[in-house]
């Protein structure tokens, strides 16, 4: 059977199919260039219909749509302005958010038996029993041969108003939240992750866990579903401040104070489990691109905030292990993209293998639909397992070769790629490695990557320098070989998708070993990879370190490349010493 998966409204739209004999799956931010597209998915749909080699959506036999609304009336108007509609809507089935996410863990995993956690910032909304609409923020589930079988399903209450969470919220909110106010953008829960090991704890011993943290039970902890800047704070403190986030939100609290004279007003009040919220909001603005990070304040606030999630991811694991009596675990939602707690919960909880779903945030919602529809609806058998994430399409000789040809750089046709690779990072150059299907998920994993040595103790700076423009707090990965990653870092199982931490044992790969000793690992197996674990085995060769750093192919702003054409434009747009696509090296 044919099943097509559809994430079509809100960020990171994509698609993806799954068929008996392969699975395609793909973001719309790698076809459209726009990073987290709100796009419909036209070009990802087109791209997996044409990896299958059908002609068009009409050829697949069920088409599974992920949900967030109450209703699924939004997706039926926008699936009719494209004209899609009346040509899928009899074998169209419309597919839960958080469903989607744990059908995008426990399918995708290696296990028959596990506990399935799917954590989140807001998820689907639903009419909840006291009348108001509420919105999923943490959903537990077991899962064996007959499926997914839901245990608690938590949600937030939201103001039918204006759309915001009232009162409370979950974890993955609060996170989101303190990201805000670090002066980050949506989705860059990652900086935050990233800044936090700078901090030393200040505000954990100063914040009383009342102000913020409340748990309701072993299954639910809520924190305040508003810390600044938010419009309730009140008009007088709004004009206090002048930060450009606060000016915006006078226009809000107008639209609120209008609202409560309404029939409708009565849903909107002040927090009754936080009626105090810690000072330091008020105390400081949210900050800006002026103030340099790692400071003294903001820091520890990153600090604060990743103490607190991996202390409830923790808790909420240890839970599901009691109900669940399971050994496996499966992760999926935005928080699961969080490597620092997942390690946390593989080292702190019973559980003994772990599955993160690389793409664990909304990227991966497609292929979620896809997988629910198909095992948990229709009761389709499972035969296809996520052992790597290249879930893109191979492009052949004639694309690599004309988009090389035409790039206007000097080029040559090398016989091993592996070895010509490693020779240059050996040589302390930075190159672009575009190789084979493309990764599914935000992180890359030796397809669209960016390499270099790990050795020089300034090969961190020489990168963000001249190729990457990041911040100089946000660490840069490693990738191992599998076999010989206990020997470099403190991990006892396979990490293939970059979702685990793990303590650096040995001080001769310092460019990628974060300043509390850790690293984001990636392990790297002739099963899943065997280009970039031959060129890794050469680099080994060459230097005596089973290790590379690697870091995604992209310019600044821009989403991780996709086709031979991205990548040339980029190595033109960047620093790089080389680029090596398919047989061809780009000086």
């Amino acid at each position: 059977m044919m099943t097509l998966g559809l994430k079509i409204i809100g960020h990171d739209t994509g698609a993806a199919l799954l068929s008996d004999n392969q699975t395609v799956a793909i973001s719309q931010e790698r076809l459209d260039r726009k990073k987290y597209s709100r796009a419909f998915p036209k070009e990802s749909t087109d791209y997996c219909l044409s990896a299958a080699g059908l002609k068009n959506i009409n050829d697949v036999d069920l088409i599974a749509v992920e949900q967030m609304d109450t209703t699924p009336a939004p997706l039926i108007d926008l699936l009719k302005r494209h004209g899609w509609w009346y040509n899928i809507s009899r074998k169209t089935i419309f597919v839960n958010h958080h469903d989607a996410h744990a059908a995008s863990a426990f399918f995708c995993s290696p296990f028959n038996d596990a506990a399935v956690m799917v954590v989140d910032s807001a998820g689907q909304k639903t009419k909840l029993e006291t009348g108001l609409v509420g919105m999923e923020t943490e959903t537990f589930y077991r899962g064996d041969e007959n499926g997914l079988h839901q245990i608690t399903r938590n949600h937030t209450p939201v103001n039918q108003f204006t759309g915001w969470l009232l009162n409370f919220s979950g974890v993955g909110n609060f996170y989101s939240q303190v990201t805000y106010f670090l002066g980050f953008g949506k989705h860059e829960e990652g900086k935050t992750m990233g800044l936090a090991p700078y901090g030393k704890g200040r505000f954990v011993l100063e914040i009383p866990e009342e102000q913020f943290l409340k748990k309701i039970s072993p299954s639910r902890h809520i924190f305040p579903s508003r810390l600044e800047p938010h419009p309730d704070m009140g008009l007088k403190y709004l004009f206090k401040k002048t930060s450009y986030s606060r000016k915006s939100a006078i226009a809000r609290q107008l639209k609120l104070l209008t609202h409560a004279f309404s029939k409708k007003g009565l849903a909107y009040e002040k927090p009754a489990h936080f009626p105090k919220t810690p000072e330091v909001f008020f105390e400081h603005p949210r900050a800006n691109k002026k103030i340099k990070l790692p400071d003294n304040l903001y820091t520890e606030l990153a600090y604060w905030a990743q103490f607190n999630l991996e202390k409830v991811m923790v808790n909420y694991a240890t839970h599901l292990h009691n109900i669940t009596g399971s050994k496996n675990l499966c992760i999926a939602g935005g928080v699961g993209l969080n490597s620092v707690a997942n390690k946390k919960i593989l080292d702190q909880t019973p559980f003994e293998n772990i599955f993160i779903q690389p793409a664990s945030g909304d990227s991966g919602l497609a292929l979620g639909a896809a997988l629910w529809a198909s095992h948990q609806i229709k009761k389709e058998p499972v035969k296809w397992r996520m052992s790597n994430a290249y879930l893109g399409k191979n492009y052949d000789e004639k694309e690599i070769s004309d988009a090389v040809s035409s790039s206007g750089c000097k080029y040559q046709k090398i016989e091993n790629p592996e070895t010509t690779a490693a020779k240059l990072l050996a040589d302390g150059k930075i190159i672009g490695w575009f190789q084979g299907k493309s990764e599914y998920g935000p992180r890359a994993l030796g397809s669209r990557s960016i390499l270099c040595s790990p050795i020089p103790s300034g090969m961190k700076d020489k990168l963000n320098m001249q190729v990457k423009h990041r911040e100089s707090f946000r660490p840069f990965a490693p990738a191992c070989l599998q076999e010989a990653a206990g020997e470099y870092f403190e991990l006892d199982c396979p990490s293939p998708f970059m979702l685990l931490i793990a303590k650096v044992k040995k001080d001769n790969i310092p460019a990628v070993t974060h300043i509390d000793g850790t690293a984001r690992v990636q392990t790297v197996s002739a099963e899943q990879n065997p280009r970039f674990y031959s060129l890794i085995k050469e680099f080994q060769k060459l230097t005596g370190v089973p290790v590379v750093l690697n870091t995604s192919f992209n310019d600044s702003g821009e989403p991780i490349i996709e086709t031979p054409k991205d990548a040339v434009r980029t190595f033109k747009a960047t620093n790089l010493d080389a680029l090596i696509i398919g047989n061809y090296l780009i000086s």
